[in-house]
């Protein structure tokens, strides 16, 4: 199965504009109660991001590892409501070593459509492209172009790596 990009972006849009968010930081953790979803944190092994499991009532549980660092932590609560809404067949999810620097095999051959799908939400859910592309255009010109990678990272309580990938897939960094 290919990645659907296109799905997974119009998902994260369609919670975006029930949520009515329309400035960053987006709010995940009251997204997630949108969709249903219980958040617990917990220190989990380091390899394991987190995990969403669904009941049978419709409800989910995503649990996120309490010791990565709060902007993993956001990537990773966007990553599972991904999971929730593009993968509804899946009772329980587990997320090891993702998104970015600590993936596994699989991911980094990006081989995985499930995980593609869901980062790509996630990407999405946190940075919105309609929010980056007016924040890109008021730093235009005035700042240095890691010193805007810094300050949307900022923003948006993202990675400079998940801003720049981001950025990069916008096609505002080559």
């Amino acid at each position: 199965m290919a990645p659907r990009f296109k799905h997974a972006k119009l998902k994260a849009e369609e919670l975006l504009t029930a949520g009515k968010v329309k400035s960053a930081p987006v709010d995940v953790e009251r997204l997630a109660s949108m969709v249903q979803a219980k958040i617990h944190y917990e220190p989990l092994e380091d390899e394991i991001s987190g995990l969403v499991t669904r009941t049978e009532d419709g409800a989910a549980l995503i649990g996120v590892n309490k010791s990565h660092h709060p902007n993993r932590q956001r990537f990773t609560i966007a990553h599972e409501i991904g999971h929730l809404l593009l993968h509804d067949h899946e009772l329980l999810h587990i997320d090891r070593a993702f998104p970015i620097a600590l993936r596994d095999a699989n991911a980094s051959l990006g081989t995985d459509a499930v995980e593609i799908e869901a980062n790509q939400f996630a990407a999405e859910l946190l940075m919105p492209t309609e929010l980056i592309q007016k924040d890109v255009k008021k730093l235009l010109n005035k700042v240095e172009p890691e010193e805007a990678t810094e300050q949307l990272a900022a923003k948006y309580k993202v990675s400079v790596q998940a801003i720049t990938i981001r950025l990069t897939a916008l096609g505002f960094l080559s």
